[in-house]
């Protein structure tokens, strides 16, 4: 067996040490520690990143370098993106972009998870679901003392009379034609609220006359009876018209949770101003 003797000698070993501690202070040996900067060759990115100099990397990432050494992946990727996006963002559920993509809707979610798109909750999905072409009211910007006076009453009118425990309605009933004329006015014209989603419901005695009554408040509200709900019928227990309705009560409601939620908010100002 061959000695080692000389190389375990302590001469020897010192003469080691001494010769790589001058190599570190020339520099040999500065690719191990010293980082360089260098700027990505994608044309479109330009980013400057760190790394060894020995290192003959060029892109800052994969994604970098699959645009640049294989654009028509890169591109469909893209395109992919877009397409998900365009059809997320239209109202669709992941289901119904499988169906429509031909996809399964286990890539879906992966594309979705891949690209970092926000998934909805349930609510916002369903608030899209049945406001697919968007929000069917329009707030009206208060220019005139006539629209802060129409503003006012309507909030007035929904403390009053409105009912504050259906978040997901904004409801208010009377017998007075006046005060839903004037809550009508405010919903249609500060509210902007597409017509077709301003519904009714009729509250009446089982003695009054169902028919005369729908008819005079689809003239009183310019509601047509095609949007009035089902009616809800009490028994009579007498008495004389000075204490009821002739017609009925009517009940005047808007389904959208985001105006009820406004509706709540602006309430809510008002008594804290009042207070």
């Amino acid at each position: 067996m061959k000695n080692n003797g000389f190389y375990n000698s302590i001469a020897y070993k010192e003469r080691q040490s001494e010769i790589v501690r001058k190599n570190w202070q020339i520099g040999i040996y500065d690719f191990l520690r010293k980082q360089e900067k260098r700027q990505c060759v994608n044309p479109g990115c330009g980013k400057w990143f760190e790394l060894k100099p020995a290192d003959t990397k060029k892109f800052c990432s994969r994604k970098c370098a699959a645009q640049v050494n294989n654009p028509k992946r890169s591109n469909m990727s893209f395109q992919t993106k877009e397409k998900i996006v365009n059809l997320y963002q239209r109202g669709l559920s992941m289901q119904e972009i499988a169906d429509k993509t031909g996809w399964k809707h286990g890539k879906v979610v992966y594309w979705m998870h891949k690209f970092g798109i926000s998934r909805r909750s349930r609510s916002e999905a369903n608030y899209i679901k049945y406001n697919p072409t968007g929000d069917p009211f329009e707030i009206k910007k208060l220019k005139t003392k006539k629209d802060i006076e129409l503003f006012n009453l309507g909030i007035g009118l929904f403390l009053g009379e409105g009912t504050k425990r259906n978040k997901f309605n904004v409801t208010l009933a009377n017998s007075n034609p006046e005060i839903l004329r004037l809550f009508l006015k405010f919903l249609r014209e500060i509210c902007g609220v597409n017509e077709t989603k301003i519904k009714a419901a009729l509250n009446i005695f089982d003695d009054v006359n169902l028919t005369q009554a729908l008819n005079f408040w689809s003239k009183v509200t310019n509601i047509p009876l095609s949007r009035f709900g089902k009616t809800m019928v009490r028994k009579s227990r007498g008495g004389t018209y000075k204490n009821k309705s002739l017609y009925g009560t009517l009940t005047i409601y808007v389904p959208n949770i985001k105006l009820k939620t406004l509706m709540d908010k602006w309430c809510k100002k008002a008594l804290t101003h009042c207070s």
